[in-house]
C-alpha cells in the first residue's frame, strides 16, 4: 500500500477538481481513524482554496439513527464547525433503513448539492453503503439484497482512505468507548431502551446488548466495557478487511 502525506492528499484533490468539477470526493476509513476531523478540514481546505463549499453526506449506518449520539460517535454542531452535513438523524431507532433507501437518498443529495454549485462529499465508514452509491449497485426487487450487477457510476470519484496502523488504532478504539461510557453513553441506552422496541441488529450494532445485560445485573460494568470494546475492534477488523488491497483507493497516512 501506497501512504501518502496530509498535504500530498491535499494536493491530489486540488488537482482532481482541477479537471472534475461536478464530481463527488468520498473519504473512507475504519471507526475511529480521524474520518470526521479530516473531512470537515478538507471542506474548509477546498472553500478557501477554489472557493467552493463543500457539504458532507456522512455514510455511517448507526449515526442515521435520532437519539443514538453517544453509541453511534455522532459528530457535534461544534465538530462541524460549520459544514453542513447530511445523512444524519433520518429515522427514529425502530425503523428500518436499508443499503437501498440509503443509497437513493445519497444519490438525490449529491446532485442537489451539485445543483447549488457546492461539492459533496461521503465521508464514513459503512462499507457496503459507500460502494453501493460509487459503484452504482443495482438491487434486486426487495430492496435490501445486491445483485451481482453494477450500474454505470452517476459521477466521478475520488476516494481517499484514512490509514492508521492496527495497534494504534485498537488503542483509539478502547479510549474512546471508554469515554462514551463515561459520558453518558449508559444512560442513553437505557433511555432509548425504554422508548422504543428496538430490533437485534440494533441492539448489535450499537452495542445496546452488553449494556442491556449490564443494566440487569448480567454482566459487571467492566464486562460490558470490555465487550464494547472488542465489538469495535472487531468491526474496525471487517472495515480493514473490506478495503484491503483495493486500488481506488489513495490512502493517507
Amino acid at each position: 500500500m501506497n501512504l501518502f502525506s496530509k498535504s500530498e492528499i491535499l494536493k491530489k484533490v486540488l488537482d482532481f477538481y482541477d479537471q472534475n468539477s461536478q464530481s463527488v470526493l468520498e473519504i473512507v476509513g475504519p471507526t475511529a481513524s480521524g474520518k470526521t476531523d479530516f473531512t470537515v478540514e478538507t471542506a474548509q481546505f477546498l472553500e478557501k482554496s477554489i472557493g467552493k463549499k463543500a457539504e458532507v453526506i456522512v455514510v455511517d449506518s448507526r449515526q442515521v439513527y435520532r437519539e443514538c449520539n453517544i453509541s453511534s460517535a455522532k459528530i457535534t454542531k461544534e465538530e462541524m464547525c460549520g459544514v453542513v452535513h447530511w445523512g444524519i438523524d433520518l429515522k427514529n431507532p425502530d425503523e428500518d433503513f436499508s443499503v437501498y433507501a440509503f443509497q437513493q437518498y445519497a444519490f438525490a443529495k449529491i446532485q442537489e448539492i451539485l445543483n447549488r454549485g457546492n461539492i459533496p462529499i461521503l465521508s464514513g465508514g459503512t462499507m457496503l453503503w459507500l460502494d453501493s452509491i460509487s459503484k452504482n449497485y443495482i438491487f434486486a426487487e426487495t430492496q435490501k439484497e445486491k445483485s451481482q450487477k453494477k450500474g454505470t457510476p452517476k459521477w466521478l470519484f475520488l476516494k481517499v482512505g484514512i490509514f492508521c496502523e492496527r495497534e494504534i488504532l485498537y488503542e483509539r478504539i478502547n479510549a474512546r468507548a471508554l469515554k462514551q461510557f463515561e459520558n453518558g453513553l449508559i444512560e442513553e441506552t437505557a433511555q432509548i431502551l425504554k422508548q422504543y422496541d428496538v430490533s437485534s441488529s440494533v441492539m448489535t450494532s450499537f452495542g445496546y446488548t452488553e449494556i442491556k445485560d449490564f443494566l440487569e445485573g448480567y454482566i459487571s460494568y467492566d464486562e460490558a466495557l470490555t465487550q464494547n470494546q472488542k465489538r469495535n475492534r472487531n468491526y474496525a477488523k471487517r472495515q480493514l478487511t473490506w478495503w484491503r488491497g483495493r486500488d481506488d483507493v489513495i490512502w493517507m497516512g
